[in-house]
């Protein structure tokens, strides 16, 4: 199923990896690294890292700082050239194209998968919202609160679309290989008024 939206990607590749033990985003599974399975998704992702990393598309942007995500997020900024983009991470290297397009179709500043809790990793933003507000925001979660429209994309929908939950797996540490997805969440959109933005 492709909705064919136009969006950019940035690949968060500059975390620590402290729960993991190494460093995961080179950890290799099937003959690909996780960021290689997820690169390999898009054709011109915006790769922040912390390390010249080897992957052969896309843009890299090397993070001396490595102040966190919405650091990293801002350093991105310049090069993204569509109206969404979809960020996530090393973390979850089971995505594909076909979910990132399907999250970035909704209709909204942010749209989120939703499980037990907001995965801000598996989200599609607005990229004027990200340029209006990012110097504002101490984390991906506290950006909700400057949206106006947010679509929490339950899994039960995902279910319905014909998405497997494994693609959500979200590898912290080695235990996280074996647990299944398995959290049933309604999707949900929220207008928020908000004059912020």
């Amino acid at each position: 199923m492709k909705f064919k939206n136009s969006f950019d990607v940035i690949i968060l590749a500059g975390g620590e990896s402290k729960r993991f033990g190494s460093d995961k985003c080179s950890y290799e599974l099937d003959g690909k690294t996780f960021l290689e399975r997820i690169a390999d998704n898009f054709q011109n992702p915006i790769i922040v890292t912390h390390k010249k990393r080897n992957i052969f598309h896309g843009i890299q942007i090397i993070d001396t700082e490595r102040k966190g995500p919405v650091k990293a997020i801002e350093l991105a900024l310049p090069y993204l050239t569509n109206n969404k983009v979809f960020i996530t991470g090393c973390d979850f290297p089971f995505i594909t194209y076909d979910l990132a397009d399907f999250i970035c179709s909704k209709d909204s500043e942010i749209s989120i998968i939703l499980e037990e809790e907001e995965q801000p990793l598996l989200a599609c933003y607005s990229v004027k919202l990200l340029r209006k507000n990012i110097k504002s925001v101490s984390s991906l979660q506290h950006l909700l609160n400057f949206a106006n429209t947010i679509y929490f994309i339950g899994t039960y929908e995902l279910q319905l679309h014909g998405f497997s939950l494994f693609q959500l797996k979200n590898i912290n540490s080695w235990m996280d290989f074996f647990k299944i997805p398995d959290k049933y969440t309604l999707s949900k959109y929220i207008i928020q008024g908000n004059q912020k933005c």
